[in-house]
């Protein structure tokens, strides 16, 4: 919500700055996102009146003739533009947001400046029209700067369950408990004696359990005072005519959601009921909606008959709406079933700010004080012609608030604080609370004002206690406890996917959160097993069913970031919660690119090792070991894929994607996955001292047939080398002369340790014999 700060000075003069206000804000609980200054307009802009309006032969611009202090003349193309209108003027010299404004011919005829829309004015994003202001609004020729002075849009986040800060006086009055005087709104129209040409009937008091309907005569159409029209659109809401404009803005004031009716379309009366199997209606929006029965209608009464003439809550319709003939007007101000609108606004894909305001709860006893105040501003803009009716019809249903027992002993225990009794009774007594002694001592019953509609327990007037004195009185100090012996170590895993996150992020990983949505149709594009798990009201098509595997979000990361433009390379992760046959959690990773310089292998046989060589690394960090064996998989290449082994334990596979899934969803070769099941088997762990005693070092070359894997040589080889090998890794691959073809040669680096002493050469020796006669007797040769 946008709170425009010279509004809120209407209501708090004592009010301090936005940056303080911020902090004060902040502190009641309402998060401020930003504050934006409200531009100010360039000297050189002014206050000018339309004369005349001449097409231009074959053009589709017009000549404007206007009232600027001096006759000056102007080409320009908006549709909007007719004589009497007030509008902005940006002479020769003047600097708008975007450029600056000089002499220019158009259509052969000179145009010494330009009229301005809102969004050339810098005051909103409409540009579809001038922006319209009252024809006497201001002498021609004076700066707008004299009226649109320095101001500034406070933008808070709204949580869901305060609405009565959804309005500037709203938020105002819970700042006014912090110790700043408060002037209360209340508006006075001059009312008449006129009768109501009207009735009103309420078919569903469950759903509407208040209805006002006001009348008022005598109205003539036009456009809002320019002040008006700013603030309006600094609240994000475009300027209409001065009735359309008084309903937003007493909204926006007070919180009241309420809609104007043209009388002479309201017929009989209007009536609140459901609407019937069948029934259609068309929207201010111009689209025309087939109602559902649980959909809430105002409707117009003729005759026997009724006729839908709005959503109610949440849009009205397009028969009954204010148009530049209206004479007269129905003021609407009602109270609604919040679940009733929140489901009529989601079954047509409506969010208006009505509806925003009634599925959160408005204030029943407010719609008075809203209908006095439209009407206050309705004759302030529309002159003394206007005649509100002195009668209201009011259709009450609503209940009064229940009181709720307090005891200002509990606040303290709960709080862990000692609030003086009588500041806490304080506090609920400038919140708009009853408070009354209760039968008990120490007891007492407090009534809730009608826009608290969040109060409802105890524990509700404890918070708001605490918030009032400050959060910050609190200590921040935990205090001392044992944790019983059943909750040790249930936060491990937690620790554990943590410290795994920080490795693969320490590695040049950037991790993603991807939807748990997936869909058949995507399953089978990417293989992944089918899902199990359905939605039952999926909100799209794509996302129908609980994901299988979390690779297809990956890849689909990737898409985007190409159909971006980006060039890579890209390392990605994503931890999270697959669903088969049960719920598993998963870690799965991506490559693309060369992520890792400097490999001695290129192509896709060096990626597929630096994947692996990344995995090698994280387990190493964490204390454990990885291998890879020959595995397919149907998502990844049947020739360049292998099973992961996490400590020995199978936990994932890891390859190329498969060639036909990329050019199914139009990626390029050379994309690298792994997936793994979590939590990962714990390695040994442990500390281990540094070696005490010297290593001795030995290199073996094994050749091998093409077909046979590393691994299997790694096995061999640290089947036979006994219990001394600290350490086995390869450093080189050789294939060519004067090796046979389809052989290859393994190089190996081989570290030997005793614990406790320093192993001689012929030691050493007699294991690398052993190693040397297993290589051999498996058919292998040995390199010299």
């Amino acid at each position: 919500m946008r709170i425009v700060y010279s509004w809120l000075k209407e209501f708090l003069p004592e009010a301090p700055g936005p940056e303080r206000l911020e902090v004060l804000l902040a502190g009641l609980g309402l998060e401020v996102e930003r504050i934006m200054p409200l531009a100010v307009p360039h000297r050189q802009v002014v206050f000018a009146r339309v004369l005349a309006v001449e097409p231009l032969e074959g053009r589709e611009v017009r000549r404007l003739v206007l009232d600027a202090g001096q006759e000056v003349q102007v080409v320009s193309g908006d549709p909007n533009a007719q004589p009497g209108m007030g509008v902005a003027l940006a002479l020769p010299g003047a600097v708008l947001p975007e450029g600056s404004v000089g002499v220019r011919r158009v259509a052969g005829v000179e145009s010494y400046g330009m009229v301005l829309s809102a969004r050339e004015l810098g005051l909103g994003e409409y540009g579809g029209g001038l922006l319209e202001f009252p024809p006497e609004a201001l002498p021609p020729g004076t700066p707008l700067a004299e009226v649109f002075g320095p101001d500034e849009v406070i933008e808070v986040e709204i949580t869901p369950n305060r609405p009565d800060w959804l309005s500037v006086y709203g938020v105002a009055r819970d700042l006014a408990t912090l110790g700043f005087h408060l002037i209360e709104p209340r508006p006075q129209p001059k009312t008449t004696p006129l009768p109501l040409p009207f009735g009103l009937t309420i078919e569903e008091p469950r759903a509407c359990d208040r209805f006002t309907l006001s009348y008022a005569r005598g109205i003539r159409i036009g456009p809002s005072p320019l002040q008006v029209q700013r603030r309006l659109f600094a609240a994000g809401m475009r300027p209409i005519s001065n009735v359309v404009d008084a309903t937003n803005y007493a909204m926006l004031e007070l919180g009241n959601p309420m809609h104007a009716y043209d009388a002479a379309f309201v017929g009989e009366g209007l009536w609140v009921r459901f609407a019937r199997p069948g029934e259609r209606l068309v929207t201010l929006d111009g689209v025309e909606r087939t109602l559902g029965a649980g959909d809430l209608l105002i409707a117009v009464k003729t005759g026997e008959e009724t006729r839908p003439a709005g959503l109610a809550g949440v849009m009205g319709g397009a028969e009954d709406e204010i148009r530049a003939t209206t004479t007269a007007v129905a003021l609407e101000v009602a109270h609604f079933d919040p679940v009733t609108i929140r489901r009529t606004a989601r079954r047509h894909g409506l969010r208006t700010e009505a509806s925003y305001r009634f599925e959160r709860g408005v204030d029943p006893e407010g719609v008075h004080r809203a209908a006095d105040r439209f009407f206050e501003l309705l004759q302030a803009w529309g002159g003394e012609g206007v005649e509100v009716a002195q009668a209201r019809l009011d259709l009450d249903h609503t209940q009064p608030p229940e009181p709720i027992a307090f005891r200002p002993a509990y606040t303290n225990r709960l709080v862990g604080m000692d609030y003086p009794e009588a500041e806490q009774l304080g506090v609920l007594a400038r919140l708009g609370c009853r408070v009354e002694a209760g039968e008990a001592e120490g007891v007492y019953r407090v009534t809730p004002p009608s826009h608290r509609v969040d109060l409802r327990i105890e524990e509700d007037l404890v918070e708001e206690v605490a918030r009032i004195v400050g959060y910050d009185k609190i200590p921040t100090s935990l205090p001392s406890f044992f944790p019983h012996p059943d909750n040790l170590g249930v936060d491990e895993p937690y620790e554990a996917t943590e410290r795994l996150k920080a490795v693969l992020a320490g590695l040049g990983f950037q991790e993603v959160i991807n939807y748990a949505w997936s869909s058949p149709e995507e399953c089978a594009l990417y293989r992944a097993p089918a899902p199990t798990v359905y939605m039952q009201n999926p909100q799209t098509p794509e996302r129908t069913a609980l994901r299988t595997m979390l690779y297809p979000g990956l890849l689909k990361n990737l898409q985007h970031a190409l159909a971006q433009g980006e060039v890579g390379p890209f390392l990605l992760f994503e931890v999270g919660r697959v669903f088969q046959q049960t719920e598993t959690l998963h870690l799965a990773g991506l490559l693309w690119g060369e992520a890792v310089p400097g490999l001695w292998q290129r192509g896709l046989e060096g990626s597929f090792f630096a994947l692996k060589g990344l995995l090698e690394t994280a387990a190493r960090n964490l204390g454990s070991g990885v291998r890879v064996e020959r595995e397919t998989a149907p998502h990844l290449h049947p020739g360049i894929s292998g099973g992961v082994y996490w400590n020995g334990v199978r936990v994932g596979q890891m390859g190329a994607l498969h060639p036909a899934i990329a050019e199914a969803v139009e990626l390029p070769l050379g994309v690298f996955l792994f997936e793994l099941a979590l939590p990962l088997p714990k390695g040994p762990g442990g500390f281990r001292d540094m070696a005490r005693f010297p290593a001795s070092l030995r290199d073996l070359a094994v050749v091998v047939p093409e077909e046979v894997p590393y691994a299997e040589v790694e096995r061999l080889i640290r089947a036979h080398a006994g219990e001394y090998l600290e350490r086995l890794e390869v450093f080189d691959l050789y294939r060519g002369r004067p090796l046979e073809a389809g052989q290859k040669s393994l190089a190996f680096h081989l570290v030997f340790r005793h614990p406790e002493r320093t192993l001689t050469d012929l030691e050493t020796e007699a294991f690398m014999q052993q190693i040397i006669a297993a290589v051999e007797s498996r058919g292998y040769a040995i390199r010299r």
